[in-house]
């Protein structure tokens, strides 16, 4: 195990363990991160980890000093950690700060600024398509939720949300997270006997990155740093966005498959968000399902589904 990994797993075990015992620090923060706006159990997790890291310096009940604040982010760039990280953990201990009312030494030219752009591990369609022939190997969850993740445009947060009640025979419901939108699927029926034979547990994000690991040893995948659920979304998206102009279809219509806000459709209409807001497809088609049906006709990996096990 690397140092980074065993860092990550120590400070992630302080974390449940400080809130086991219910630190006020923690538990404030909690309370904040919860009301008026609920945030995602995997954001609690990482704002917990990072409140943890930082109260272990500290003496109970003690009220850190500007030093403490700074001599946790010395101590975590000495740890080895990149700049993107550690302005995300800025904004934690912020956000820890504004919930136990202590004094917050930063403004806003204090934030840590990354300068590399942040990455991402998009797979090659080939690799995609090794993970899904090797289906025969996998667990019913296993199978269910790279299913999922190669059909829909999904990212690991809105994988660990799925519960039974959100499908039937028929329809998928998938609540999009990152402010995205509650988006109504048709089930494909390649996909009818994997969602049948799978019942939904409770899978918080770490456990599925682990279970993607496990999908990539049975396909015959060298895990790669990076790799995950995430960089399936990214190859779909751009696969599907490239497929329907070529098809004569609105280039737009991935927006709407995969469930982004109105607002960061602007992009796909030279930056006027608004656009997304007032655009309204369905009244150009009848159909309530009309979208999934344009999407699954040109989909890259839903074929594949198609053939036996």
């Amino acid at each position: 195990m690397t140092t980074r990994a065993k860092t990550k797993k120590k400070a992630l075990a302080n974390a449940n363990k400080t809130a086991t015992k219910l630190h006020p620090a923690l538990d404030r923060l909690v309370e904040r991160l919860s009301s008026p706006r609920l945030r995602a159990p995997g954001t609690l997790s990482s704002y917990l980890v990072t409140g943890s890291n930082f109260l272990k310096a500290l003496k109970d009940k003690q009220v850190p000093t500007d030093s403490d604040f700074r001599q946790f982010f010395i101590r975590r760039r000495r740890e080895g950690i990149s700049e993107r990280t550690l302005r995300k953990e800025f904004f934690h201990v912020k956000k820890l700060a504004l919930a136990n009312a202590w004094p917050w030494p930063f403004e806003a030219d204090d934030t840590p600024y990354p300068e590399d752009e942040a990455q991402s591990h998009p797979f090659l369609p080939e690799q995609i398509e090794q993970m899904i022939k090797a289906r025969g190997k996998y667990s019913p969850a296993e199978r269910f939720y790279l299913a999922v993740a190669t059909t829909f445009i999904v990212r690991r947060e809105d994988l660990s949300r799925i519960k039974k009640r959100d499908f039937d025979d028929t329809f998928f419901t998938i609540h999009h997270s990152k402010h995205g939108r509650v988006v109504k699927h048709l089930i494909p029926e390649a996909l009818k006997p994997i969602f049948a034979d799978y019942r939904p547990k409770d899978h918080n994000p770490s456990s599925l990155s682990l279970m993607f690991k496990r999908i990539c040893t049975k396909a015959g995948l060298e895990h790669q740093h990076g790799w995950g659920w995430h960089g399936i979304r990214h190859t779909l998206t751009t696969i599907i966005a490239g497929a329907l102009p070529k098809n004569n279809f609105d280039p737009a219509l991935i927006a709407d498959y995969s469930g982004w806000s109105r607002k960061s459709m602007g992009g796909f209409f030279g930056g006027v968000a608004m656009v997304g807001v007032y655009r309204h497809p369905e009244i150009l088609d009848t159909d309530p399902h009309g979208i999934d049906k344009v999407v699954y006709s040109i989909h890259p990996f839903l074929p594949l589904w198609q053939k036996k096990r």
